[in-house]
C-alpha cells in the first residue's frame, strides 16, 4: 500500500478512535500532499511524498524549539506530539556510521575532492538517503570528508 493510501486508512481509524491530534496531523498532511500534487500537475511519487513528510516533521521540530525558547512548554509538547505522528510514516533515519559510509561512497564514486564539489556530493547523498538523513548532518559529514 502506498503512503497516500496508508494516510487515508489511518485517518479513518484515528477518527473512529477519537484521536484528535493524529486526525489533525493526517488531515494537514493530506492537504499538503494534495496542494503539492496540484502544483505539480500530476501524481507525486513516493520520494516526493517522503520529502514533503520530512519537511513537515522538520517544521514541527523547529517550532517546538522556538516555543521552548519562549517558555511555552505546552505548545512545544503539542508540536512534538505532531512530529511523532509524522515520524511514524518516515523510514528509519540512518545512523551516523551509515551516513558517513554513504558520504565516503558518494565521494569515491564521483571522484571529487575539495570544497568546490560540496553541492554535487550533497545532492547525491541526499538523493541516496531518500529522506533518511537531515541536511545539516549530511553537510557536516561532507565538509569533514572534503576538507581532508
Amino acid at each position: 500500500m502506498d503512503l497516500q493510501n496508508q494516510l487515508m486508512e489511518d485517518l479513518k481509524a484515528s477518527m473512529k478512535a477519537g484521536d484528535k491530534i493524529r486526525t489533525s496531523v493526517i488531515r494537514m498532511l493530506r492537504t499538503d500532499l494534495k496542494n503539492a500534487q496540484i502544483a505539480k500537475g500530476e501524481d507525486l511519487d513516493e520520494g516526493e511524498v517522503l520529502d514533503l513528510l520530512s519537511r513537515y516533521a522538520r517544521k514541527r521540530k523547529e517550532a517546538a524549539e522556538e516555543y521552548r525558547k519562549g517558555d511555552r512548554e505546552d505548545l512545544a509538547a503539542k508540536e512534538e506530539a505532531e512530529m511523532a505522528v509524522v515520524q511514524g510514516y518516515l523510514p528509519a533515519a540512518l545512523g551516523e556510521e551509515e551516513l558517513a559510509a554513504l558520504v565516503d561512497e558518494v565521494v569515491d564514486s564521483l571522484g571529487v575532492s575539495g570544497m568546490k564539489h560540496m553541492g554535487a556530493v550533497m545532492k547525491e547523498v541526499l538523493a541516496r538517503a531518500a529522506g533518511r538523513a537531515e541536511g545539516g548532518a549530511v553537510s557536516t559529514l561532507v565538509k569533514a570528508r572534503l576538507s581532508r
